[in-house]
C-alpha cells in the first residue's frame, strides 16, 4: 500500500475514478443546525403569511405606507393653506420673530438684515423665490427647502413662533434695503 493511500476505508466513498477516492466530508453540526433552523422559520413564515393571512405581505404593507404618507401630505398642506392668526401685538410679534430669526440662525444664510449671502437669498428686495406673502414665507419656514439647504423648522417652532418670524421677515425686513445685499433671484412680487 502507497503512503498517500487512505487506510481507514470507512471514510471513503467507494467511488474511485483513476485512483483518485471520494472522501465522506459531512458539514459540521453547527452549520447543519442553522440550515435546519433557517427550514423551520420558513414554515413558520409560510403558514402565517400565506396560510392564514394573519400579516400583511409586503406589497400590502408598501400600500398602506404611500396611503400614509399621502395623509401626512394632505393634511400638511392644509396646514399650509390656513392664513396666519394674529395673537401678539404688531411689535411684540415683530420683536419675538426677530429674536427667533438670530436663535434659529437664520442669519447663517440669509444675513443679519436679510441681505442674503452665497447659500440663501435676499429677502429684503421684491424679487422672491417662492412668494412673498405671510402664508408663502410661513409655508417656506415650516416645510423648508432641503434640496437647497433650508430645513424645515416645523418640528422645532409652533405655528405661532413660524408666523411670528414670516410677520418679522414681511414688516421688518421687507424693503429695508440693506448694505451688501445679494443680487436679486426669483420673481418680481410687488
Amino acid at each position: 500500500m502507497a503512503e498517500n493511500e487512505i487506510k481507514d476505508t470507512n471514510f471513503v466513498e467507494g467511488h474511485d475514478f483513476d485512483g483518485i477516492r471520494e472522501l465522506d466530508n459531512p458539514p459540521p453540526p453547527w452549520i447543519m443546525w442553522v440550515l435546519y433552523l433557517t427550514i423551520f422559520w420558513s414554515a413558520l413564515y409560510m403558514v402565517h403569511y400565506h396560510v392564514f393571512k394573519q400579516g400583511d405581505l409586503q406589497e400590502q404593507e408598501y400600500v398602506n405606507e404611500v396611503a400614509e404618507a399621502d395623509a401626512l401630505l394632505a393634511q400638511r398642506n392644509a396646514e399650509a393653506q390656513k392664513t396666519p392668526s394674529v395673537v401678539l401685538k404688531a411689535d411684540e410679534k415683530i420683536a419675538l420673530g426677530k429674536e427667533l430669526y438670530v436663535q434659529k440662525a437664520c442669519s447663517a444664510c440669509h444675513g443679519s438684515l436679510g441681505e442674503g449671502n452665497a447659500v440663501g437669498p435676499n429677502l429684503t428686495d421684491k424679487y422672491w423665490l417662492h412668494g412673498n406673502g405671510e402664508a408663502d414665507i410661513v409655508k417656506s419656514i415650516k416645510f423648508g427647502f432641503p434640496t437647497k439647504g433650508m430645513i424645515p423648522y416645523s418640528d422645532q417652532l409652533s405655528d405661532d413662533k413660524i408666523e411670528a418670524i414670516a410677520y418679522y421677515i414681511k414688516n421688518e425686513l421687507y424693503g429695508s434695503n440693506p448694505p451688501n445685499a445679494k443680487l436679486s433671484e426669483g420673481e418680481m412680487i410687488e
